[in-house]
């Protein structure tokens, strides 16, 4: 049973965390990604212990050294022994910022400012903690312009492994960074930037790259080639930049340098100025081709204005190629200058440039995107430059092409959201280091809190997620992180001017998303390893651990138990790398949704996964930087293995055993029951013979098998109803006459035991859900569709019984399935005149997946599980074949009731039992 538990932060802030009643406080706690201080796990130290203000719970084992007496007489507990037995409510003696990450700040000071042309300024910098940061080649940090409360985002130009930072920086006329830079700016200035960000950054791999660079998004690109550099990579490599004035056109020579030291490098330039005295007039996309793709082994690496990305990914998409990986980044303008012209990299040729200040739409979808590609932020024009200082920026915007009814821009000062009919309620906090949540209701602030987060405010600024207040900074202090925004579309856009994402191939038809995982948690490695406190390396060990119980062998204990705790594994790694972005390119790729797919009735599991991640935590634990790479690479070989055998079992299981091609070919057919089981099969089995389908259930996954059956010429609409209704029943056939005009065929499959037990023990309630359940929705359905099928004066009605109209301990089942018999031979005798048939098959047991949807709460008590082997018994005696029957063998003798092939049948109930006839 899961309860609600509440972790009051000593800074005010709540949060809600879901905890079953089998796992300690403190492991739900980090499976939340929320670090509460914790050290033993055994109840030995003391380091978890909290004030509980309300709730019952069991507290498990633990030392008096930990929790004396009289501190547990005055409610006080150990989170790491604790497991709850309903809801609580915590005290927990720390912060809510101790309790999360955040990205580190470091200062240092400039070292080099160098004029690289009229629009473009090198900086360089050093930093006094040089060791601390860890940073991969392509991501950003957030410098802190001196003498103001801004910052803006500029990616590393030079190399993780070089100990001076390097930056380029486009000059834009009234921008804050480039006037400080113009009229302020001296060699030996301090300055600070928070960082490392972003998930767009090199993947180890061997695939040929093919790097595109628009003006400053030459700096990233840059990182990767001297990386790839002082690893001797020996990849092949293309790289093309494009500027729109030769003004722009700079680090010539370094590009030139690293082709000379790269043996694989290739690269080439051009500018989209007619006027141009390059040697390529035009744009990057004229400058490569499928051979620079390598027939789709190649990975591409983009970084560039919003108008360049799209016309690069229409670009691609029109060669006929599907990269192993498509990496991008966006950016946009910080500020849009008043007076000065603008400056701008040239949209490639049929990009789709939007006018000034609007925001761009969502362009087609290419066939290298997986479902949750990014939306794009601002395209204004391409004009560079990168902000976090959202305000400057979003009142101008005009909403609505980002979500319909969007409100009025805010004009209020960053402090303003902080105040109540005039009255100060708080102070603005930093934003960066708070964790996702689930829920907006999962963050409160408690009563007296400095945050106001919750309930009065957020009513207001409902669209406000898109254009998130700048927090204030003191002077000379970096801007508060933003928490990245969603558009309707639940795209995700950032509020320093980036958007990042990548594409691979449909994890259906490749492994190139796990590939990209595997590049992905590498990456988080690099930097986190060598790095972890105590805390965090024991909450990694808690996950882990966590993972083990679902697996025995190469069983599967419980798989989606074992899905739900791995994903938690691999987010957590994510999390200490203070770098939201990578934890968000991570749930973006949709593995653990895949997984949640395929491992729905898998039943194998590679031997090593659940252990990989414990020998995983111990390389951590030593700093053993090589050893962790080896098992991170090899978990995901075996994640692969395991994912793609539970994908093949599960398409050869949904795979109808038995076919007819063409017998429903021109025939609509409703199917109701259709999300699972009998139902699911047979509608399975009508799509394959040709049939256009209409499938009814009361569960919402009807629209996945829908969704997966349907095809041009031979549709499958989904309709979510309950059929113990009349209203239910009647909208099914409704929307199905006025999709597709008539019905030729309906199959009623809905009905099942929900319990099993002798009569006496049968509640009224329950015998009349049964009722309700598998009666009710068999009449109401036929009583939908009879007066159309005579009106037309044609049509079969197939519905399904029962032979346990005979059997043991389920007696309001069995008089429902009786109930289900009369229907069909009284109204067969009714509709004969009319040319309707009425039929009916009588199932026995029939083996099913585990329902998604249970009926009804399994067996729990000794007598409960005696009373069901009763029923499992008495099945397989009364059975002359001595089994159960499966599912499509259920299926076949629906559909040759309901194919024209039966055509002189009516008003008969046909067993599918094994010689069982009920």
């Amino acid at each position: 049973m899961d309860h609600r538990v509440a972790l009051a932060f000593e800074d005010g802030v709540t949060r809600f965390i879901t905890c079953r009643d089998d796992q300690t406080v403190a492991d739900a706690s980090y499976r939340s990604r929320i670090n509460i201080p914790l050290d033993c796990r055994d109840g030995v130290c003391g380091t978890c212990k909290a004030l509980c203000e309300s709730g019952e719970f069991d507290m498990g084992g633990y030392l008096e050294d930990a929790l004396s007496d009289d501190e547990a007489e005055s409610g006080y507990v150990l989170t790491c022994s604790m497991k709850p037995r309903s809801d609580l409510v915590l005290q927990i003696a720390t912060t809510s910022a101790v309790a999360k990450t955040s990205a580190a700040t470091h200062r240092g000071r400039i070292t080099a400012l160098d004029r690289l042309s009229s629009t473009t300024v090198a900086l360089t910098v050093e930093i006094d903690d040089r060791d601390s940061l860890t940073f991969l080649p392509g991501q950003y940090v957030n410098i802190a312009v001196p003498g103001t409360e801004e910052s803006r985002s500029y990616s590393f130009s030079s190399a993780p492994q070089d100990e001076e930072l390097t930056f380029l920086v486009k000059l834009t006329p009234g921008g804050v960074m480039s006037t400080w830079l113009e009229e302020r700016a001296e060699v030996g200035d301090e300055i600070s930037f928070t960082g490392p960000h972003g998930s767009f950054f090199l993947r180890e791999s061997d695939a040929p790259l093919l790097l595109l660079a628009g003006g400053t998004g030459l700096a990233p690109i840059l990182s990767i080639l001297r990386t790839l550099e002082g690893n001797r990579s020996d990849r092949q490599m293309h790289l093309v930049y494009g500027v729109t004035t030769d003004d722009d056109l700079v680090e010539i020579e370094a590009v030139e340098q690293l082709a000379g030291a790269i043996e694989g490098l290739t690269w080439d330039y051009c500018v989209a100025d007619p006027a141009t005295k390059a040697p390529n007039q035009g744009y990057v996309t004229g400058l490569y081709g499928p051979e620079q793709l390598h027939d789709g082994d190649a990975a591409v690496y983009l970084c560039g204005p919003p108008a360049m990305v799209e016309a690069v990914r229409k670009h691609v998409a029109e060669l006929g190629v599907t990269p192993s990986g498509f990496y991008y980044e966006k950016f946009a303008l910080a500020a849009v200058p008043t007076e000065a012209p603008e400056e701008v990299v040239e949209p490639e040729p049929e990009a789709e440039v939007p006018e000034s200040e609007a925001v761009a739409p969502e362009p087609p979808p290419v066939s290298v995107t997986v479902p949750d590609t990014v939306a794009e932020l601002l395209a204004l024009d391409g004009r560079e430059g990168r902000t976090s200082a959202g305000q400057a920026l979003f009142p101008p915007v005009e909403l609505p092409p980002l979500a319909a009814g969007g409100a009025e821009p805010r004009a209020e000062s960053p402090a303003d959201v902080w105040r109540l009919a005039g009255q100060s309620m708080g102070a603005p906090f930093p934003t960066g280091d708070v964790l996702p949540v689930d829920d907006v209701d999962d963050l409160l602030p408690a009563v007296g809190a400095r945050a106001v987060a919750g309930q009065e405010m957020l009513p207001e600024a409902a669209m406000e997620q898109l254009t998130p207040p700048a927090s204030e900074a003191p002077a000379g202090q970096p801007d508060a992180e933003i928490e990245p925004a969603s558009t309707a579309e639940g795209y995700s856009i950032t509020a320093d001017g980036y958007e990042i994402g990548e594409e691979h191939p449909s994890v259906h038809e490749s492994d190139a998303i796990f590939d990209a995982r595997r590049a992905l948690e590498l990456g988080a490695l690099e930097l986190t390893i060598g790095r972890l406190t105590h805390q965090q390396l024991v909450g990694y060990r808690v996950l882990a651990e966590a993972t083990v119980p679902y697996v025995e062998g190469d069983r599967f204990v419980d798989a989606a138990a074992y899905t739900e705790t791995n994903a938690a594994f691999h987010d957590y790694l994510f999390t200490l790398t203070r770098n939201e972005h990578l934890l968000r390119a991570y749930q973006a790729l949709g593995v653990k949704g895949h997984m949640e797919e395929a491992l729905r009735s898998a039943t194998w599991c590679h031997p090593r996964c659940a252990q990989d991640h414990l020998d995983i935590v111990e390389a951590f634990r030593d700093s053993d930087r090589e050893r962790a790479r080896i098992l991170v690479t090899e978990h995901a070989e075996r994640s692969k293995e395991t994912t793609r055998r539970a994908m093949h079992d599960l398409a050869a299981g949904r795979r109808p055993r038995f076919v007819t091609p063409g017998r429903f070919a021109g025939q609509v057919v409703l199917v109701t029951g259709a999300g699972q089981g009998i139902g699911e099969r047979t509608a399975r089995r009508i799509s394959a013979e040709g049939g256009t389908l209409v499938l009814a259930d009361r569960a919402e996954l009807v629209r996945d098998v829908a969704r997966e059956l349907g095809r041009p010429g031979a549709e499958a609409l989904p309709v979510v109803a309950d059929l113990e209704t009349w209203e239910g029943a009647k909208s099914v056939v409704d929307a199905a006459l006025q999709r597709f005009g008539r019905i030729d065929v309906a199959i009623h499959t809905v009905g099942g035991t929900i319990w099993a037990k002798p009569f006496e023990h049968y509640p009224p309630d329950q015998i009349q859900a049964e009722i309700n359940r598998s009666l009710w929705p068999t009449m109401w359905c036929c009583r939908a569709v009879v007066p159309h099928m005579v009106q037309r004066g044609q049509g079969t009605i197939v519905n399904v019984s029962s032979v346990a109209t005979r059997g043991l301990n389920r007696l309001p089942y069995a008089a429902a399935k009786g109930g289900v018999n009369a229907i069909t031979t009284a109204l067969a005798l009714e509709l004969a005149p009319s040319g309707v048939r009425v039929v009916a098959t009588a199932p026995g047991g029939t083996e099913a997946p585990p329902r998604r949807t249970p009926r009804g709460p399994a067996p729990q008590t000794e007598q409960e599980q005696a009373w069901y082997r009763t029923i499992v018994d008495q099945t397989v005696d009364s059975s002359l074949l001595k089994r159960y029957g499966t599912l499509d063998e259920q299926a076949a003798a629906l559909a040759f009731l309901a194919s024209d092939e039966a055509s002189y049948i009516t008003g008969t109930i046909l067993p599918v039992a094994g010689g069982d006839l009920g």
